[in-house]
């Protein structure tokens, strides 16, 4: 007998072992899957009897069903000749398709049931248990019924979207019929019937069976005009549909039962619904608005009531003018150079530093002495104090000038070791001061009591009489002042606006030749003749730097040691710094000594930073950025009293200009009693105008 391969099942991993060579049978081997040891015995099997296959709990006759599946032309021993595939090219290979709800015979079944095999035969590819069949369909029924929700989702959107074009379009045309026909048809006075009663004769008269066609069909809309068209030909046009109904059998159902597919439309416009009349369309107020007019409207048909709500859509912030007023020139068109823009560290702005320590930096204790037994300067001992703390500690320049206390004054210092917060109060019951504890700086200035008192004393124009009353009217249109005591100057509750207000009345006592009752020093610093102020606060030159440095020192201490070689105190806007994450306490090691002037460390040190150092005048440097210095205030009058109207129309062009882009403090004005022109401007404007103002000076 013929050697059949056979299968073997490890009795350890269960993994079946095909035997296909003869020389193996009998023979003991290890498992490849396990390294089990593994008898390849052959099966034991009746050759003669034919095993019945279980189909679930009932056993069949295997060759019953063999003998009745199988046709006499199908045998292995038919004599029925092949049949050739048509075309002369090879019959493809028969695919075999997997059921996984028919029950797969065993392989020992299969193999018992044929009287000829000797040997079990493997199990077909496609065979599955009856657990993985059972799987198998219960995840197809589950995919069925969610494809069957998401179809009928889709097609109930897709119905309903069109059925709500449809009854929009449908309530839309109605409408249009009613303001289209004003009043209805009369029937004649000799007894004709019109020819509304005469088609609604012909279609009550027609057959029941073309009146219950649909009921649900839109009933025909017939316009009549009061006046007899000018072609006879349109009204019998209008009444043939109506005359002649088509017949139920051709009748076609109603359009809004017919959705439109979305896969088969014919124009991509087709389902969209109509718009409503835009704001656009409105006519102008007091026209009576025109039915039959059709056309689109336009910017140019908007009411000129309505037509200043667009002036300035693209700009917005800026200013806005009336309709009559003509725009200012930009600054662009007038060809001004604009202010510095505003440099922030990105690091700074991404993620601010902490809060300052404030008990921490105010405890510290510290023992100073003076070699001048008058003090110490009071600008240079907040640099030193910043320095000590690790706190910027900035002093309201402005403010101690208007109440008469120079910030290189000579201020006590305490005796002992006392911390650096009564060193502040000590400082602060010498000049009458205080000083606010912020997030990260402390700030020194006056108390508001003195403050206000300086400026209620220097707002006063009592000492210009008799032509006071013209100084305030002045004073209060560079301000901007409209309420108020017309005849005072309204003192601003800003500190701010209050330091301007100071300069803006020593401005017009010093036009008209009166005295000022600042010092000339101070108030030369803030403003004064256009002449001297057009190029002040220049940029630091030249100094010494000192000696050549072995080690890094910190900031405060670099600027405020240089500065004090030359001759003057430092100010340092620390504002600036703080958006460049410049702190007092950061240390650095300039180039200094001989060959190397004060502006070149200053440099090394600043620029970096995009700060620089600037000389106000020959005891005080400022330390800050252009743009500070660009939007800095200044009150400036011209002497030229005969090209007074001619030079306030100018800077006035100039402040326009200016202010389409940015938000400026800047005002001008005609004295009338010096006929001298005084203004307010910004530094960055002030430093243009002698190429603004060309000639006419």
């Amino acid at each position: 007998m013929d050697f059949q391969p056979f299968s073997v099942t490890c009795m350890t991993c269960s993994s079946r072992l095909r035997v296909s060579r003869p020389e193996l049978v009998g023979s003991i081997v290890s498992c490849p899957k396990c390294q089990s040891m593994v008898q390849l015995a052959p099966p034991k099997m009746d050759p003669g009897a034919a095993a019945p296959i279980a189909v679930g709990t009932h056993l069949v006759d295997s060759d019953a069903l063999t003998e009745d599946s199988i046709g006499p032309s199908d045998g292995p021993d038919s004599d029925a000749p092949p049949v050739q595939p048509a075309g002369g090219f090879a019959e493809p290979p028969p695919v075999v398709t997997s059921d996984p709800t028919r029950s797969q015979p065993s392989r020992d079944t299969a193999a018992a049931a044929d009287p000829t095999a000797s040997q079990p035969v493997a199990p077909p590819p496609d065979w599955h248990s009856q657990k993985n069949a059972r799987s198998r369909r219960i995840a197809m029924l589950v995919a069925v019924v969610l494809a069957s929700v998401v179809s009928a989702s889709v097609l109930f959107a897709v119905f309903r979207r069109s059925r709500s074009g449809t009854a929009q379009t449908q309530t839309q045309t109605p409408d249009t019929a009613a303001e289209a026909e004003p009043s209805q048809p009369q029937s004649t006075p000799d007894g004709t019937p019109s020819a509304d009663d005469t088609v609604d004769g012909d279609s009550d008269g027609s057959s029941d069976g073309d009146a219950e066609v649909d009921e649900t069909a839109e009933p025909p809309m017939v316009s009549v005009d009061d006046e007899p068209s000018g072609n006879p030909s349109d009204g019998v046009a209008e009444l043939a549909p109506v005359n002649n109904p088509p017949s139920s059998e051709n009748a076609a159902p109603p359009s809004d039962l017919l959705t439109d597919s979305p896969l088969l439309s014919s124009s991509p416009l087709d389902g969209m619904v109509p718009l409503p009349a835009a704001p656009l369309q409105t006519p102008p107020l007091g026209d009576a608005p025109d039915p039959t007019d059709d056309e689109t409207g336009t910017l140019t048909e908007l009411p000129k009531e309505l037509q200043g709500l667009l002036n300035g859509l693209g700009g917005i912030g800026r200013p806005q003018f009336t309709e009559t007023q003509p725009a200012p020139d930009t600054i662009d068109e007038i060809q001004l150079d604009r202010a510095a823009e505003v440099d922030v560290d990105l690091e700074v702005a991404l993620d601010p530093r902490d809060e300052a320590n404030m008990r921490q930096a105010l405890g510290l204790t510290v023992a100073m002495q003076t070699s001048d037994p008058t003090g110490y300067p009071l600008n240079d001992l907040m640099l030193l104090l910043s320095q000590l703390s690790g706190v910027p500690i900035e002093v309201e320049w402005v403010s101690f000038d208007i109440v008469g206390v120079p910030i290189n004054s000579r201020v006590p210092l305490p005796k002992g070791w006392p911390t650096v917060e009564d060193i502040l109060t000590a400082v602060c019951a010498a000049t009458d001061c205080t000083f606010d504890k912020k997030a990260r700086s402390i700030t020194l200035r006056p108390t508001d009591e003195k403050f206000n008192q300086a400026v209620a004393e220097l707002l006063d124009l009592s000492d210009l009489a008799p032509e006071s009353d013209s100084a305030v009217t002045v004073a209060r249109a560079l301000l901007g002042q409209t309420e108020g005591d017309p005849t005072k100057v309204t003192i601003p509750t800003e500190g701010g606006p209050a330091q301007l207000a100071v300069f803006v009345c020593e401005a017009i006592r010093r036009a008209r030749g009166a005295p000022g009752k600042l010092p000339d020093a101070i108030f030369a610093r803030w403003g004064g003749t256009y002449d001297d102020q057009v190029n002040a606060w220049p940029k630091l030159q030249a100094g010494v730097s000192g000696p050549p440095r072995i080690q890094a020192a910190t900031l405060a201490a670099l600027v405020r040691q240089i500065a004090k070689l030359n001759g003057a105190t430092c100010y340092v806007n620390w504002q600036d710094a703080a958006r460049r994450d410049l702190k007092p306490t950061d240390k650095r090691m300039p180039r200094t000594g001989e060959g190397v002037s004060a502006a070149d460390t200053m440099k090394q040190l600043l620029e970096p930073e995009d700060m620089l150092a600037r000389v106000v005048d020959g005891e005080h440097w400022w330390i800050g950025s252009d743009a500070s210095l660009d939007r800095f205030p200044v009150v400036i009058w011209f002497d030229d009293a005969a090209a007074a109207q001619e030079t306030q129309q100018r800077v006035g062009m100039v402040l326009q200009g200016a202010a389409v882009n940015e938000q400026i403090i800047g005002a001008v004005a005609v004295d009338p009693k010096s006929q001298k022109c005084v203004a307010i401007l910004p530094r960055f404007l002030l430093r243009q105008l002698p190429r603004m103002l060309d000639n006419a000076l």
